[in-house]
Formats: C-alpha cells, structure tokens, sequence
C-alpha cells in the first residue's frame, strides 16, 4: 500500500519527466556533435543540413509518437517515464559485459575504522551487516526515500536493489528478475559458494555483526581447506 509506505509512498505523486521540444533536442544535439569534428566546417555544416532536414520531414511525426507513447504508459501504468524502456533496454538487450562496457565502476577504500582496517572478514562483516540492515527496512519500506533539493526523488529501481538477478534470455533482451522474500546472503570463495540466512521470514534483521563474522569466519576456514583457488 503505497499510501502508508515510507519508501514508496511519494511515487504517485513525482511529477512526469518533461520531454524536450523537438528543437530543443536538434539544437541540444548539435551542440554534442561539436566536439567530435575533425574537418569542422565541412562537417558542421553537413550535420545541420541532416538535422534540418529532419526537422522539416520525418522529426515532428516521431515527436508526436513520442509524446503519445509517454501519455498512454503513464496512464496505463505501464512506464514511470519516456525514457524507462529505452534505459532498460540500453542495459539488457546488449550481451557485451555491463561492467566498464555500460556501468561505471568502484573498488572499496580502506576502512575508516582503524579496529577493521587490515581484517578483511571484519570488514566484510560490517559491510554485509549494513547491507542486511537496509535490505530489512526496503522490505518493510520504512527506508527514507532519497531528495535533491528537499524534494523526493523516483525510488522504483529500489525494488530490485536486493534479491534480484538479470536473467538471461537466448534471442531476446535479458529481464530482471525479482524474488521480493528473498532472505539469505551469498559468499563466494575460492570457487565455493555458501550461503546463509541474514532476514527473519518477516523481513527483520536475524544476524549482528559478531554473527557475521563468526560465519564469514568458518566459510574462510572451509573454502580454504577444500576450495582450488586461494584468491
């Protein structure tokens, strides 16, 4: 029920992205083309005659079908946005990896924490335990959606922040797929998966911190002794 969910109460009420005018766009498009010329006369010059013809042809049709697309998704419920099946597809449709290909990507800094620093399963054990901790209160959506400016911002991709996984797809673009009773927390180390449970059936948080590590301790100690890779 959205209307008494902290996390997701404000969705219905987060104002349409707005779709830019059809010059708006050209003009907008022009200006990113600048920085690719090499021979630049020439080709500015024939990229304005493309973009000129486009706005005096096929441009103010496909404009229409857009606005069109997004006014019908919306009120069938169908998209939040013009732009969400299209991002979607950005990111599902090619088979190249996502990372470095499409996503940015990040590598954890050291702790802050001079008691964790230099323990790696310490730390894991505080970062898994933040993890579970923020999972439990998606779940039951107490958590506080995100603001810019003091005003909320769309939290719908947070369904799938946990408990999710893209699912391949022979032919056809991948799917999210998401299992919204998901309660357990994977490890993998060399080359052995474990997994372990971290979320009471109710969504309450079933571990602390020391049990964390305790686990992440024995799942070591296992992998080590059985597992074909030490890395």
């Amino acid at each position: 029920d959205t209307k008494t969910s902290v996390t997701f109460g404000g969705q219905t009420e987060l104002p349409p992205l707005p779709i830019p005018s059809l010059e708006e766009t050209l003009n907008k498009f022009l200006k990113c083309l600048d920085a690719l010329y090499y021979d630049y006369e020439e080709q500015k010059e024939a990229s304005q005659a493309v973009v000129l013809e486009f706005l005096q042809g096929e441009g103010p049709k496909l404009q229409q079908l857009l606005l069109e697309y997004d006014r019908t998704g919306r009120e069938r419920g169908e998209i939040g946005s013009y732009v969400e099946e299209f991002w979607n597809d950005a990111y599902l449709a090619p088979d190249s990896s996502v990372v470095l290909n499409l996503n940015p990507y990040f590598v954890l800094e050291s702790s802050p924490d001079p008691k964790l620093a230099g323990n790696q399963i310490r730390r894991a054990a505080s970062l898994c335990f933040a993890s579970v901790k923020m999972a439990s209160t998606i779940r039951k959506e107490d958590f506080k959606p995100d603001t810019f400016r003091g005003k909320p911002l769309c939290m719908d991709q947070f369904h799938a922040l946990f408990g999710a996984s893209r699912v391949p797809k022979r032919n056809e673009k991948d799917v999210i797929a998401v299992y919204d009773r998901s309660n357990h927390v994977a490890v993998m180390c060399c080359n052995q998966l474990y997994y372990f449970q971290a979320l009471w059936p109710d969504g309450d948080v079933a571990v602390d911190e020391g049990d964390l590590c305790d686990i992440l301790e024995a799942i070591h100690a296992h992998a080590h002794k059985y597992g074909k890779d030490d890395d």
